[in-house]
């Protein structure tokens, strides 16, 4: 049964993992959430805060990779995203980033990243516009996708310049952004 572990896990078994750990989180919190079926674009949770009525939007990016790094920008864990998030700027839109360990240790290792929309979009217009000026010879075609790096606490390296603030370090955890949690009934 262990080996099955070691093996390579396909991409959409980490993107199931990954909603479903998400979901499994808001439960514990009293927030309702449900996984959306089908081809919804950019959608991949819906959650519905009862306490204040609120209804988000959740889009889960999951990776098994550990610490990358890459000039100029440092130590980071790095999702890809897609070209449209660079536009996406909705208040009710929130990316949960997970990042989960594989192998023996899997289940020791799950990070969660709850970052606005707002913040997601400006970094991957930064990156791509500093992507351009490194890359000054297009020999391909432009890519849809892009990367969304979040800062190892150790090295920041290169970043946004409204991300000057530190928000990275706000965003591990972040449940608070769907409002204050619901009042717990006593059993």
């Amino acid at each position: 049964m262990l080996a099955a572990w070691r093996q390579p896990w396909s991409t959409n078994y980490v993107s199931l993992a990954g909603e479903f750990l998400v979901l499994a989180e808001l439960a514990l919190r009293g927030l309702d959430g449900t996984l959306t079926l089908g081809h919804t674009k950019g959608i991949d949770i819906l959650v519905h805060n009862p306490r204040t009525r609120r209804t988000f939007k959740v889009e889960v990016k999951t990776t098994t990779k550990g610490v990358g790094r890459e000039t100029p920008f440092g130590e980071s864990y790095a999702w890809l995203v897609s070209k449209a998030a660079g536009d996406r700027t909705d208040r009710d839109l929130v990316y949960a980033f997970v990042r989960l360990e594989t192998g023996e240790t899997m289940r020791d290792v799950r990070r969660f990243f709850l970052v606005p929309a707002a913040d997601v979009a400006t970094y991957v217009r930064w990156e791509y516009r500093l992507h351009a000026r490194l890359v000054k010879k297009r020999r391909n075609p432009e890519s849809t996708m892009r990367k969304f790096r979040i800062p190892v606490e150790t090295n920041a390296g290169m970043m946004p310049r409204s991300w000057s603030d530190g928000r990275w370090r706000r965003w591990e955890n972040n449940w608070e952004i769907f409002g204050p949690a619901p009042a717990r009934r006593k059993v």
